[in-house]
Protein backbone atom coordinates (compact mmCIF):
# COMPACT_ATOMS: atom_id res chain seq x y z
CA UNK A 1 0.00 0.00 0.00
CA UNK A 2 1.30 3.56 -0.97
CA UNK A 3 1.89 6.28 1.61
CA UNK A 4 -1.11 7.92 -0.11
CA UNK A 5 -2.99 5.33 0.18
CA UNK A 6 -2.39 5.25 3.85
CA UNK A 7 -2.80 9.34 4.36
CA UNK A 8 -6.44 8.56 2.55
CA UNK A 9 -7.43 5.66 4.54
CA UNK A 10 -6.64 7.62 7.73
CA UNK A 11 -8.72 10.37 6.45
CA UNK A 12 -11.78 7.92 6.12
CA UNK A 13 -11.38 7.14 9.56
CA UNK A 14 -11.48 10.54 10.26
CA UNK A 15 -14.09 10.89 8.49
CA UNK A 16 -16.24 8.67 10.50
CA UNK A 17 -15.28 10.52 13.16
CA UNK A 18 -17.23 13.64 11.45
CA UNK A 19 -14.22 15.77 10.28
CA UNK A 20 -14.35 14.72 6.55
CA UNK A 21 -17.14 13.15 4.46
CA UNK A 22 -16.03 13.29 0.53
CA UNK A 23 -14.10 10.61 -1.67
CA UNK A 24 -12.30 13.63 -2.56
CA UNK A 25 -11.63 16.76 -1.23
CA UNK A 26 -11.09 18.54 -4.61
CA UNK A 27 -14.79 17.53 -5.90
CA UNK A 28 -16.80 20.51 -7.00
CA UNK A 29 -19.18 22.37 -4.88
CA UNK A 30 -22.43 23.66 -6.64
CA UNK A 31 -21.78 27.52 -8.28
CA UNK A 32 -24.54 28.55 -10.51
CA UNK A 33 -23.43 28.92 -14.15
CA UNK A 34 -25.16 29.93 -17.40
CA UNK A 35 -22.44 27.74 -19.12
CA UNK A 36 -23.27 24.23 -18.94
CA UNK A 37 -20.53 22.80 -19.24
CA UNK A 38 -19.07 24.33 -15.99
CA UNK A 39 -22.34 23.78 -14.56
CA UNK A 40 -21.50 19.94 -14.65
CA UNK A 41 -17.90 19.81 -15.10
CA UNK A 42 -17.69 16.19 -13.90
CA UNK A 43 -19.59 14.88 -17.19
CA UNK A 44 -17.70 12.41 -18.88
CA UNK A 45 -18.82 10.83 -22.79
CA UNK A 46 -17.51 7.00 -23.67
CA UNK A 47 -16.99 5.76 -27.03
CA UNK A 48 -16.70 2.11 -27.46
CA UNK A 49 -16.83 0.15 -30.67
CA UNK A 50 -20.12 -0.65 -30.64
CA UNK A 51 -22.17 2.04 -27.85
CA UNK A 52 -21.73 5.17 -26.67
CA UNK A 53 -22.20 6.30 -22.86
CA UNK A 54 -22.33 8.57 -19.91
CA UNK A 55 -19.96 8.54 -17.63
CA UNK A 56 -19.21 10.36 -14.57
CA UNK A 57 -15.21 11.72 -13.18
CA UNK A 58 -14.78 10.94 -9.19
CA UNK A 59 -11.24 11.70 -8.93
CA UNK A 60 -8.28 12.63 -10.95
CA UNK A 61 -7.98 9.22 -12.60
CA UNK A 62 -11.46 7.34 -12.48
CA UNK A 63 -14.33 7.67 -14.37
CA UNK A 64 -17.83 5.62 -12.92
CA UNK A 65 -20.11 4.37 -14.99
CA UNK A 66 -22.46 1.03 -15.82
CA UNK A 67 -20.76 -2.17 -16.37
CA UNK A 68 -23.41 -2.65 -19.16
CA UNK A 69 -21.40 0.08 -20.80
CA UNK A 70 -17.83 -1.37 -20.96
CA UNK A 71 -18.85 -5.17 -20.84
CA UNK A 72 -17.06 -6.96 -23.83
CA UNK A 73 -15.70 -3.71 -25.53
CA UNK A 74 -12.71 -4.03 -26.89
CA UNK A 75 -11.56 -1.03 -25.85
CA UNK A 76 -13.18 2.35 -24.97
CA UNK A 77 -12.23 5.90 -25.32
CA UNK A 78 -13.25 8.67 -22.36
CA UNK A 79 -13.84 12.71 -23.61
CA UNK A 80 -13.97 14.99 -20.43
CA UNK A 81 -15.12 18.52 -20.92
CA UNK A 82 -16.51 20.77 -23.84
CA UNK A 83 -17.26 17.66 -25.91
CA UNK A 84 -20.23 18.25 -28.34
CA UNK A 85 -20.66 18.22 -32.31
CA UNK A 86 -20.76 22.06 -32.09
CA UNK A 87 -17.92 23.12 -34.83
CA UNK A 88 -16.71 26.02 -32.60
CA UNK A 89 -16.20 23.78 -29.48
CA UNK A 90 -14.19 21.27 -31.36
CA UNK A 91 -10.78 20.63 -29.56
CA UNK A 92 -11.66 21.83 -26.78
CA UNK A 93 -12.05 18.46 -24.84
CA UNK A 94 -9.67 16.11 -23.18
CA UNK A 95 -9.43 12.58 -24.56
CA UNK A 96 -8.40 9.83 -22.37
CA UNK A 97 -7.95 5.99 -23.29
CA UNK A 98 -8.69 3.91 -20.27
CA UNK A 99 -6.35 1.54 -19.12
CA UNK A 100 -8.44 -0.69 -16.97
CA UNK A 101 -11.86 -1.36 -16.72
CA UNK A 102 -12.99 -2.64 -13.21
CA UNK A 103 -16.82 -4.07 -13.31
CA UNK A 104 -18.57 -4.74 -10.14
CA UNK A 105 -18.40 -9.04 -9.46
CA UNK A 106 -21.71 -9.53 -8.54
CA UNK A 107 -22.99 -7.88 -12.54
CA UNK A 108 -25.72 -9.84 -13.98
CA UNK A 109 -25.83 -8.68 -17.73
CA UNK A 110 -28.92 -10.70 -18.00
CA UNK A 111 -31.12 -9.31 -15.08
CA UNK A 112 -29.02 -5.58 -14.68
CA UNK A 113 -28.34 -6.11 -11.33
CA UNK A 114 -24.79 -4.42 -9.70
CA UNK A 115 -24.94 -2.63 -13.21
CA UNK A 116 -21.90 -0.64 -12.43
CA UNK A 117 -17.79 0.05 -13.44
CA UNK A 118 -15.45 1.76 -12.58
CA UNK A 119 -12.67 3.21 -15.37
CA UNK A 120 -8.99 3.67 -14.57
CA UNK A 121 -7.64 6.40 -17.34
CA UNK A 122 -4.35 6.04 -18.75
CA UNK A 123 -3.16 9.83 -17.00
CA UNK A 124 -4.41 11.64 -14.45
CA UNK A 125 -6.61 14.44 -15.20
CA UNK A 126 -5.21 17.92 -15.31
CA UNK A 127 -8.27 19.75 -12.94
CA UNK A 128 -10.48 22.98 -14.89
CA UNK A 129 -13.35 24.75 -14.52
CA UNK A 130 -15.19 22.41 -17.45
CA UNK A 131 -13.34 19.20 -16.15
CA UNK A 132 -13.98 18.77 -11.92
CA UNK A 133 -15.00 15.99 -10.40
CA UNK A 134 -18.41 15.25 -8.80
CA UNK A 135 -18.50 14.56 -4.67
CA UNK A 136 -19.40 11.30 -3.50
CA UNK A 137 -20.75 11.31 0.28
CA UNK A 138 -19.25 8.13 2.35
CA UNK A 139 -22.23 7.29 3.34
CA UNK A 140 -26.11 7.42 3.38
CA UNK A 141 -28.12 10.50 1.74
CA UNK A 142 -31.60 9.69 3.28
CA UNK A 143 -33.40 12.82 1.43
CA UNK A 144 -33.90 12.18 -2.27
CA UNK A 145 -36.43 14.79 -3.10
CA UNK A 146 -34.43 17.98 -5.82
CA UNK A 147 -32.73 15.16 -7.77
CA UNK A 148 -31.36 16.13 -11.47
CA UNK A 149 -30.15 13.78 -14.21
CA UNK A 150 -27.00 14.73 -16.04
CA UNK A 151 -26.85 13.58 -19.90
CA UNK A 152 -25.66 13.78 -23.51
CA UNK A 153 -28.97 13.49 -25.35
CA UNK A 154 -27.35 10.72 -26.93
CA UNK A 155 -30.89 9.68 -28.33
CA UNK A 156 -31.48 12.93 -30.08
CA UNK A 157 -29.48 14.65 -33.35
CA UNK A 158 -27.87 17.32 -31.17
CA UNK A 159 -24.85 15.85 -28.09
CA UNK A 160 -25.01 18.33 -25.83
CA UNK A 161 -24.85 17.93 -21.74
CA UNK A 162 -28.33 18.25 -20.59
CA UNK A 163 -29.38 18.66 -16.78
CA UNK A 164 -33.35 17.39 -16.40
CA UNK A 165 -35.02 17.17 -13.17
CA UNK A 166 -36.06 13.98 -11.92
CA UNK A 167 -38.42 12.61 -9.30
CA UNK A 168 -38.48 9.20 -6.91
CA UNK A 169 -41.36 6.95 -8.11
CA UNK A 170 -43.48 4.76 -5.89
CA UNK A 171 -42.72 1.02 -6.06
CA UNK A 172 -45.96 -0.08 -7.08
CA UNK A 173 -45.04 2.65 -10.39
CA UNK A 174 -41.66 1.06 -10.79
CA UNK A 175 -43.05 -2.86 -10.48
CA UNK A 176 -45.90 -1.54 -13.37
CA UNK A 177 -43.04 -0.49 -15.52
CA UNK A 178 -40.32 -3.21 -15.46
CA UNK A 179 -42.18 -6.05 -13.42
CA UNK A 180 -39.76 -6.29 -11.02
CA UNK A 181 -38.84 -5.95 -7.11
CA UNK A 182 -36.79 -2.96 -6.55
CA UNK A 183 -33.30 -3.85 -5.39
CA UNK A 184 -31.48 -2.24 -2.27
CA UNK A 185 -29.26 -1.31 -4.37
CA UNK A 186 -31.48 0.26 -7.16
CA UNK A 187 -33.10 3.94 -7.54
CA UNK A 188 -36.42 3.85 -9.63
CA UNK A 189 -37.09 7.76 -10.91
CA UNK A 190 -39.04 9.21 -13.93
CA UNK A 191 -38.54 12.72 -15.74
CA UNK A 192 -40.70 14.79 -15.44
CA UNK A 193 -40.74 17.18 -18.71
CA UNK A 194 -40.98 14.11 -21.38
CA UNK A 195 -37.38 13.06 -21.91
CA UNK A 196 -37.18 9.45 -21.73
CA UNK A 197 -34.37 6.98 -19.98
CA UNK A 198 -32.22 5.85 -22.68
CA UNK A 199 -28.85 6.72 -21.92
CA UNK A 200 -26.76 4.29 -19.81
CA UNK A 201 -24.22 6.00 -17.23
CA UNK A 202 -25.89 9.05 -17.07
CA UNK A 203 -25.76 10.28 -13.21
CA UNK A 204 -28.41 10.99 -11.08
CA UNK A 205 -27.00 14.40 -8.99
CA UNK A 206 -28.72 15.81 -5.44
CA UNK A 207 -27.38 19.69 -3.98
CA UNK A 208 -26.58 18.75 -0.29
CA UNK A 209 -26.02 21.35 2.14
CA UNK A 210 -22.59 20.45 3.95
CA UNK A 211 -20.24 22.97 6.23
CA UNK A 212 -22.05 26.45 4.98
CA UNK A 213 -22.12 25.23 1.14
CA UNK A 214 -23.95 23.62 -1.61
CA UNK A 215 -22.06 20.70 -3.05
CA UNK A 216 -23.21 18.40 -6.32
CA UNK A 217 -23.22 15.03 -5.18
CA UNK A 218 -23.76 11.85 -6.73
CA UNK A 219 -26.94 9.79 -5.80
CA UNK A 220 -26.66 6.88 -8.75
CA UNK A 221 -25.87 5.74 -12.14
CA UNK A 222 -28.90 5.18 -14.47
CA UNK A 223 -28.91 1.24 -16.04
CA UNK A 224 -31.83 1.33 -17.73
CA UNK A 225 -35.29 2.41 -18.61
CA UNK A 226 -39.13 1.88 -20.08
CA UNK A 227 -40.00 5.43 -21.41
CA UNK A 228 -39.44 8.60 -19.17
CA UNK A 229 -38.69 5.89 -16.05
CA UNK A 230 -35.49 4.65 -14.70
CA UNK A 231 -33.37 2.68 -12.90
CA UNK A 232 -30.26 3.75 -11.47
CA UNK A 233 -27.59 2.30 -8.87
CA UNK A 234 -27.36 3.59 -5.68
CA UNK A 235 -24.08 4.99 -4.73
CA UNK A 236 -24.51 4.90 -1.43
CA UNK A 237 -24.96 0.61 -1.54
CA UNK A 238 -21.45 0.69 -3.28
CA UNK A 239 -18.89 2.85 -1.47
CA UNK A 240 -17.08 0.10 -0.02
CA UNK A 241 -16.69 -0.97 -3.57
CA UNK A 242 -15.47 2.12 -4.99
CA UNK A 243 -13.26 2.97 -2.19
CA UNK A 244 -11.84 -0.32 -2.37
CA UNK A 245 -11.29 0.00 -6.71
CA UNK A 246 -9.92 3.67 -5.76
CA UNK A 247 -7.09 2.84 -3.16
CA UNK A 248 -6.67 -1.03 -4.32
CA UNK A 249 -7.51 -2.14 -1.02
CA UNK A 250 -10.40 -3.91 0.87
CA UNK A 251 -12.16 -1.41 2.88
CA UNK A 252 -15.21 -1.87 5.24
CA UNK A 253 -17.00 1.54 5.81
CA UNK A 254 -19.49 1.97 8.11
CA UNK A 255 -22.56 4.43 6.60
CA UNK A 256 -25.02 6.45 7.94
CA UNK A 257 -27.43 3.49 8.27
CA UNK A 258 -24.72 1.84 11.26
CA UNK A 259 -23.88 4.85 12.80
CA UNK A 260 -26.20 7.53 12.78
CA UNK A 261 -26.78 10.73 10.03
CA UNK A 262 -23.96 13.18 10.61
CA UNK A 263 -25.51 16.24 12.34
CA UNK A 264 -24.05 19.00 9.74
CA UNK A 265 -26.01 17.66 6.91
CA UNK A 266 -28.98 19.28 6.05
Amino acid sequence: MTAGSLCFLFTLVLAHQGSAYFLDFECVNHKPHQDVFKETPWMAFIASPTKNCSGTLINKQYVITTASCVFDQSESTVFLGRFDNIPQNRNRYVKHSVQSVYTHKLYNKQTFEHDIALLLLDDPVTFKMSIQPICIWLGEITNLNHLESNRWGLSEKMIFQRINTVKILKIKKCRDSFGITLKKSQICAGFQNGNICTETGSSLVKQIHYSGKLWNTLIGIQSYGVSERCIYNKIAHYIDWIVGVVLNVDVILLNSSDSGSDPRLD
